[in-house]
């Protein structure tokens, strides 16, 4: 559990390059501030000062979500093994009972209420072993727990503010999920700008 652990903490000395200004675009956030204040809330003190290189933020949060979810695979196995186990003990004549003996639970064959209720556990276990190898992750790594969360603040801050108002959730990258480097981030601006755009456009037509 440790190496796992171990295996998400990067070198922080490291030669990530810090985000810049989006060439002179006027919407363009200035990225080179490593700090940013939301509206109204005037006492984040986690704001201030530098911040985690973007592309090292980027890597970074690729990494721990990644352990994140090899934690989780074996806690569903085992939850879904667990579960297989208690239903084994506790219904031992599941599988050898005659047909014409066997009572429906909530109209299903009891083998098959089984099969789901494991399923179900197993997602649940995932769930777990996902939220767990998280927190564990935080407590073990305190600084970087609070420059990766400080950095992820400021990147959500800035997709919200140049986001276009009609996006939808299922379009153009609208979480910024495939966002891996400054470039691309730079690319994601300018669609949202272009998109703005065109709906100015179209409300003008229309006018």
């Amino acid at each position: 559990m440790f190496r796992l652990l171990s295996t998400c903490r990067p070198a922080l000395g490291g030669a990530g390059r810090h985000l810049r200004p989006l060439g002179g675009s006027t919407s363009a956030l200035r990225l080179q501030r490593m700090s940013t204040h939301s509206d109204g809330d005037k006492s984040n003190d986690s704001s201030s000062g530098p911040m985690m290189p973007f592309e090292e933020f980027i890597k970074l949060k690729k990494r721990v979500k990644s352990v994140q979810l090899l934690w989780a695979l074996p806690s569903g196995f085992m939850g879904m093994v667990t579960s297989a186990l208690v239903v084994t003990q506790a219904v031992p004549d599941l599988t050898t009972t005659p047909p014409e003996e066997i009572v429906p639970i909530l109209g299903m064959d009891p083998l098959i209420f089984y099969g789901l209720l494991g399923t179900v556990n197993g997602f649940i276990a995932m769930a777990i072993g996902h939220y767990v190898f998280g927190m564990l992750w935080h407590l073990m790594n305190p600084r970087l727990s609070r420059e990766l969360n400080k950095r992820d603040n400021d990147f959500k801050l800035r997709l919200a503010k140049h986001r276009c108002e009609d996006s939808s959730q299922y379009e153009d990258d609208y979480f910024g999920d495939k966002i891996q480097n400054v470039s691309d981030y730079r690319q994601w601006v300018r669609t949202q700008q272009q998109k703005r755009a065109d709906l100015a456009k179209e409300a003008a037509a229309k006018n």
